[in-house]
């Protein structure tokens, strides 16, 4: 049989809807209120099941008991952004939450939202309570816009509030916010970029506002780099998520890099008219594991990060070009730079000599105060004349100075964008937190300087932000680089401890520190962070893991402000009781290794507490070597009546050795230990651990001593 058919035209809506079960077709719209259910949807066919609505989906979204204990439960969350082709950007955020404890009554009775007024607008449209099958409206007149708090940055961050009337357990929270703007990564809060649904939103998009709207003009919410997009969703948070789901729409014209990190998401891209849409969302999501030094989120929960712009060397130039006037060389800082050299007799000294005595200048006298100084804050860097005349500044603005006084004495400086404590992915978004000072070599390669982190520190780049990647920006454009790897050798921490023991139990000695690299900035800040007139106090704490009865303390070191070497400090101490007499001997425990392991200036992996296993990556942020003799002269007819010992334990990721001999009258006590890598994975803590706790076993080791043989 043949059979044709004229005439007949169907919209593509209409041919859509004929390949779709009915409870599709009606989800979005019953969520938003946009329709009521038809008849026909009420007769659904066998197997269908009605669309979920706010009331099913709170009803559905089960009790503590079902989400571990947890306060509270993020239902759903869907964020849609539409961009125009200046790069402003409308977000259209709607959330559901429930309340599944009364730790979480509390916790979720006022609702927030911050921003900044000169980058972001937010709009709260709607807030009900569900309960009970019915919505309590709550009146987003009664919304207040306050300051938000502010500390060592202040650059007028507001943020919007609203008090939700009494909650009970079972209820949920539907939440409808407008917002457009954005804000720039570099100098934002968050590490790593700004994720949708947090309180720090970058500009994104949903439908206009009302007429009614008080929203300012889309001119000022044009982002940094006009016309391009970018943003970094990370799909976790605090309270497990049920369902969340991130749009966005782009001009057909634009082109996205994009990918997923740390995990699986679902994803799908479609294309109509002249708009072009992606979506990610994921479901049933865990709430983010907290575990002590574990880094930044954007590590290790599951992550899109997207951008339009076109390479990171279009990146590099931007950041070039929105900064290329900011670092005119005035009469003054010309004569700053000169006396600063004479002073230092660098004069005609070599480059190398030069840059690291103008960044330790810049460290030690532009202190970090973030005030509001303009348009631009967040990615642009202030000029270097104002910032020589305020002497303040962010990191941004640090490091402009010394950019700005490099090349008052010939050096080819630029600005460079970093990712201090996080990694940054390839994708070409904004994932930067930091600014900091590229000197190019006459070879054409960089070496980099952070004035910011280098305060009371001989490095010229923190070691504490060894294999962090940077992007300088150049006229020529450059591709992200990495900082090396730094081996343990390079931050290293050596102990001489010279001590005599007398016959009544009371230790006399000399306990000698010193280190380079990340050692050499933990010493200066004992030292210089202390007010003077409490260092004995700050010492007698420092020596008190040994014993309790600490007295007669001195002390010298090097002035943390002279960085023509590596820091030291030199302590002598008296501690009467130190050894306990047992059964007609003393007792006692390697004062050495006492200190060492309870102080994290010192040791920080050896100072702290591990649990059994880890979910997350381990975050150090240096790697050490820690290097220890320690020589302890017995009473005259003493000797150490156990014999000498030693441990050992070599692993991947840490290693420790330490031994003990008797040499002559002295008691010789040795210590090695190596924390090889700054970040430790999860598979790799077991054996960390085991090398870590073996410094600690021994540490604990109790030296007998008495008169005569062994026993």
């Amino acid at each position: 049989m043949h059979v044709t058919i004229r005439h007949l035209r169907l919209k593509p809506t209409a041919i859509l809807m004929s390949f779709l079960p009915a409870a599709v077709l009606l989800s979005a719209a019953l969520l938003f209120g946009a329709v009521a259910m038809p008849a026909w949807a009420q007769h659904l066919p066998p197997g269908d099941t009605p669309p979920p609505d706010v009331f099913s989906r709170v009803a559905g979204a089960g009790t503590a008991a079902d989400h571990g204990g947890a306060a509270f439960v993020a239902v759903y969350e869907h964020t849609t952004n539409r961009m125009k082709p200046s790069g402003v950007t409308y977000v259209d955020s709607y959330t559901i939450s429930k309340i599944l404890t009364p730790a979480g009554c509390r916790d979720r009775s006022v609702l927030r939202w911050g921003y900044d007024p000169q980058s972001s607008y937010v709009e709260v449209r709607e807030v009900n309570v569900i309960r009970g099958g019915e919505k309590i409206p709550v009146d987003v007149s009664r919304v207040r816009d306050l300051p938000a708090p502010q500390a060592a940055i202040y650059w007028s961050d507001r943020v919007k509030t609203l008090q939700l009337p009494r909650l009970e357990v079972g209820d949920g929270i539907e939440v409808t916010v407008f917002r457009k703007g954005f804000t720039y990564a570099l100098l934002g809060g968050e590490a790593g970029g700004t994720a949708a649904g947090t309180q720090a939103l970058p500009a994104q998009g949903a439908p206009a506002p009302t007429g009614d709207s008080q929203e300012p003009d889309d001119e000022r919410y044009i982002p940094p780099m006009p016309g391009e997009y970018f943003d970094i969703v990370l799909f976790g948070g605090d309270a497990p998520v049920i369902e969340k789901r991130y749009v966005l729409s782009l001009p057909a014209d634009k082109r996205l890099h994009s990918e997923v990190y740390n995990g699986p998401l679902y994803s799908s891209t479609t294309y109509a008219g002249d708009r072009t849409e992606y979506a990610w969302w994921g479901k049933d999501l865990p709430p983010v594991s907290r575990e002590p030094a574990q880094p930044d989120r954007s590590d290790f929960v599951p992550k899109v990060v997207m951008a339009t712009a076109e390479s990171w060397e279009a990146k590099s130039r931007w950041f070039f070009d929105v900064n290329r006037g900011q670092f005119e060389v005035t009469p003054e800082i010309q004569a700053k730079v000169d006396e600063i050299l004479a002073e230092a007799g660098l004069t005609h000294a070599s480059e190398e000599k030069r840059a690291k005595a103008l960044l330790h200048w810049v460290a030690q006298n532009i202190r970090y105060s973030g005030q509001t100084m303009g348009e631009g804050e967040g990615f642009t860097l202030h000029p270097g004349s104002m910032i020589f005349e305020q002497r303040s500044g962010v990191c941004k603005d640090i490091a402009g100075m010394l950019i700005t006084m490099m090349r008052a004495a010939g050096m080819d400086s630029y600005g460079a964008m970093t990712m201090a404590g996080s990694r940054i992915d390839l994708v070409p978004a904004d994932q930067f937190n930091h600014c900091v000072c590229a000197l190019r070599k006459p070879d054409g390669s960089f070496e980099m300087y952070d004035p910011t982190w280098v305060p009371y520190n001989n490095s010229i780049w923190s070691l504490l932000e060894a294999e962090q990647h940077y992007l300088v920006g150049t006229p020529e454009g450059e591709f992200l680089a990495r900082i090396p790897y730094s081996p343990p050798e390079e931050s290293p921490l050596r102990i001489e401890h010279a001590a005599s023991l007398a016959g009544d139990g009371t230790l006399e000695g000399t306990l000698r520190l010193s280190g380079s690299g990340a050692v050499d900035g933990r010493l200066r800040r004992m030292v210089a962070g202390t007010r003077r007139q409490e260092l004995g106090h700050f010492f007698a704490r420092l020596l008190s893991p040994a014993g309790e009865g600490v007295e007669g303390i001195a002390w010298r070191t090097r002035d943390p402000a002279d960085f023509g070497g590596d820091m030291w400090i030199a302590l002598s101490y008296r501690m009467r009781g130190f050894a306990a007499p047992v059964g007609g001997a003393l007792e006692f425990r390697s004062p050495m290794m006492r200190i060492v392991l309870s102080d994290g200036n010192l040791f920080r992996a050896g100072s702290m507490r591990t649990g059994p296993d880890r979910k997350t990556d381990l975050f150090l942020y240096y790697t050490q070597l820690v290097e220890g003799t320690e020589t302890i002269q017995l009473p005259k007819g003493y000797t150490a009546l156990d014999p000498p010992q030693s441990d050992e334990r070599d692993e991947t990721y840490a290693s420790f050795k330490g031994t003990s001999r008797m040499d002559g009258r002295s008691l010789v006590i040795e210590q090695r230990a190596e924390v090889r890598r700054r970040q430790i994975p999860p598979d790799g803590y077991g054996g960390f651990k085991a090398a870590i706790d073996k410094a600690k076993t021994f540490g604990d080791r109790i030296y007998r001593i008495g008169k005569g043989g062994s026993k």
